[in-house]
Parts: structure tokens; sequence; C-alpha cells
């Protein structure tokens, strides 16, 4: 089996976790929506939850993965909602905090995986959450792959755009010639060439989103040079000044299941985070999600079941 990309020095994830962490450097994270009740930062801190441990969807699985209890989840979902077509969740990042050494990594799943939804049918793994919220998406995941996340934050991409329009903007290190349809020019077709390129937020949300002419796993490239680009942005000198706006206009963009204890837990390792060797990120190539066309004609990725195992297994920490 190939070895999973990955990028030995990632210094930022997708702009939800920027959101969620707050901005790292200014140890703060502002969310409007937490569960009932504030959570205890030591209590969480090395205990799974009673429905963690009795995991349904993994009784009897053989496959099922043996979390350690210092390894914390957050699944990362960016919604591409419309009033007339409502909404799928085109960004599907898992992020694992390992509490023992501080360390962040990010795994990147393809919008469209081919997996098998619990009590409904085969489907897309971006239509799941849209399907039934936060419990179905889990027991997905704990059906197909063996984990269910410990926590969610969801944000549509209109949050994308305020943050980068609050920023003024961003330069992003372009790593390959890009080309695609784009709706916001009078061309209706967006060039890029490599190199540092300004990239207002109209421009990176299509940098991020294109496929006409690229495929998911070259999406997940460019949504990782674009979160780069955000963080090295916002934790600029001039920017850091302005973090008390930035984070009150984050106030009403991101839904989570998180309570405030929660999100102490995953912001305390982040004092580190743009640290050279604190986050690595993980990426699926064609031999872990192979093309096929479904019987209905839609084109999408039949998973290797075993092939994600064991790069799951790594981004767990799983000895």
């Amino acid at each position: 089996m190939q070895q999973p990309k990955r990028k030995s020095s990632l210094p930022a994830v997708l702009f939800l976790l920027v959101l969620i962490a707050g901005i790292a450097l200014g140890a703060a994270v502002s969310l409007n929506r937490t569960r009932d009740g504030q959570g205890s930062f030591l209590s969480n801190l090395w205990n799974k939850s009673p429905e963690a441990i009795n995991e349904p969807y993994q009784a009897g699985y053989s496959e099922a993965l043996q979390i350690p209890p210092y390894v914390k989840t957050i699944m990362l979902l960016g919604s591409d909602y419309t009033p007339e077509s409502g909404y799928r969740t085109d960004v599907m990042l898992l992020a694992a905090f390992n509490l023992k050494t501080n360390q962040i990594h990010l795994f990147s799943f393809p919008r469209d995986l081919w997996v098998d939804i619990p009590g409904y049918y085969a489907q897309r793994l971006n239509v799941v959450h849209a399907v039934g919220g936060y419990d179905l998406l889990g027991d997905t995941l704990a059906y197909n792959f063996g984990f269910r996340p410990d926590h969610y934050a969801f944000a549509e991409f209109s949050a994308f755009k305020d943050v980068i329009n609050l920023l003024g903007g961003i330069n992003v290190q372009v790593t390959e010639r890009m080309e695609d349809q784009c709706d916001y020019t009078p061309e209706r077709w967006c060039v890029v060439e490599p190199g540092m390129r300004a990239m207002d937020s109209n421009f990176a949300l299509w940098y991020v989103r294109a496929r006409l002419n690229s495929s998911d796993f070259d999406r997940t490239r460019r949504a990782q040079e674009v979160s780069r680009a955000i963080a090295k942005k916002i934790t600029s000198p001039a920017n850091l000044l302005k973090l008390p706006f930035f984070i009150e206009s984050a106030l009403d963009v991101v839904e989570t299941d998180m309570s405030i204890g929660d999100m102490w837990l995953y912001i305390m390792p982040l004092n580190k985070f743009f640290a050279a060797d604190m986050a690595q990120g993980y990426t699926l190539s064609p031999n872990e999600a192979v093309g096929f066309v479904t019987d209905e004609g839609a084109m999408v990725l039949q998973p290797d079941y075993g092939a994600i195992h064991n790069i799951l297994k790594e981004v767990l920490w799983i000895e």
C-alpha cells in the first residue's frame, strides 16, 4: 500500500479549525452554540464518555479502532448551503489531538466516498449530515471506519468568505497550475499559476472548491494551501491587534456540540500550534479510494477500508 500523502510541517488546518481554536495564539474561543452545562476540563482530559465506551456500531466489529484515552477528536464540517438546494458537507476534516505530546493529526475525508449509511442506504459521505445530523454522521463513521468522533463543528462556506474578507484577502503559495470554471468572472473561467498568489474571498473559495477540471484528491491539496495562508495572515503582527474584533465576528458562524470545558481541552495544547512540528496532515490517494460509476450514473469513490483503516491507526496514534 502506498503511504498516505503527508506534510511534515502543517502550520494550520482548514478555516474551521482556525475558528474553533479562536486564534490559538490568543488562547481564546468564542462559539455561539454549545450543549447545556459547562463541562469539566479535568474530568474530560483522559476519559472517554460512556457513549464512546459502549459504541453500538463497534460492538463485535473486529476492525473497531481502540483510540487511546489521551487522544481527542473533532470532526470539522464545511457546508455548501444554498436556500435552493439545501446543503452537503463538502469539507470533512478529522482533527485528532494528542494531549500527551501536544501534537495534532489531520485527516481529510473526500466528499465522494461511497459508504453505507446505517438504517438508510449507500450514498456519498457528504450527504450524511444533511440526512441525520451529527448522530447519523457518527453512526456512519463508526460503522464504516471503526471510530466515532468525540465532537463536531459545522460552518457554512459563507463563514469562510467572511474570514478572508475580515483579513483583507490572503496570499496563497500555489504548488500546481490550476484552471477551472468559475461563476464570478465575465469569462466564467479562472486560472492560477504556481507561486505566491493574492486571493480575495471569491477567488479563494473557488480555488478550494473547484472540481470540474480536477478531483477530490486535488481539492484536499488546495484546501490545505488556503488554510496555511489564512493562518499565516491571522497570526501576522498587524492582525494580532485585531483579535477581539475577529473573534466577535466569528460568534455566529460556527455550530458545535462542545461545552466550554471541552473547548479549553483542545485549546490548551494549541499554545504551540504554529511550531514547525506540531501538526501533520494525511490525505487519501486513488490507491485508497478508487473511482467508479454507480448504477444511477454517479461518479463516486469506493473506499479501500483496509487501507484507510491503517492510515487512521496512524492518525489516531493507535499502536
